[in-house]
């Protein structure tokens, strides 16, 4: 059975490019601009993964999305992929205990990012999530 990844960032042309890749690799693929659309569809239609910019409606809005998820489903891995750090000058990531435990994220990367990276990323936690 396929496997359901949403995709969630306002920058549309990153989101369109991520669904044909994940689209004809097999994967059922769901897509949201923000915050506020990410959570409607999570509310109805349980993730297998989702991959969500930082800077969505408000300037935390991913983080504030994976907690979401996370809570809802804890299995559920969540990757953010994110122009933070050249947008603001902030660098995030998930060396620390206290970074994993207020990120709520099961990994961090920065834009520009290199799809097959994020594709290794993305089915190594989907095999984890189902081995759990």
């Amino acid at each position: 059975m396929a496997k359901t990844i949403l995709f969630v960032d306002n920058d549309l042309s990153f989101v369109e490019k991520l669904r044909q890749k994940y689209l004809a690799a097999g994967y059922n693929v769901l897509c949201a601009g923000g915050h506020a659309d990410a959570k409607k569809i999570y509310d109805s239609v349980r993730p297998d993964a989702v991959v969500t910019e930082v800077i969505l409606e408000r300037q935390d809005g991913g983080f504030s999305l994976a907690w979401e998820v996370k809570t809802k489903y804890p299995d559920v891995p969540v990757i953010i992929v994110s122009d933070v750090a050249w947008k603001t000058g902030l660098h995030f990531d998930l060396d620390s205990p206290e970074s994993r435990s207020w990120i709520m994220a099961d990994a961090f990367l920065d834009k520009p990012i290199r799809t097959e990276e994020l594709h290794t990323i993305l089915q190594n936690l989907l095999k984890a999530a189902k081995a759990a």
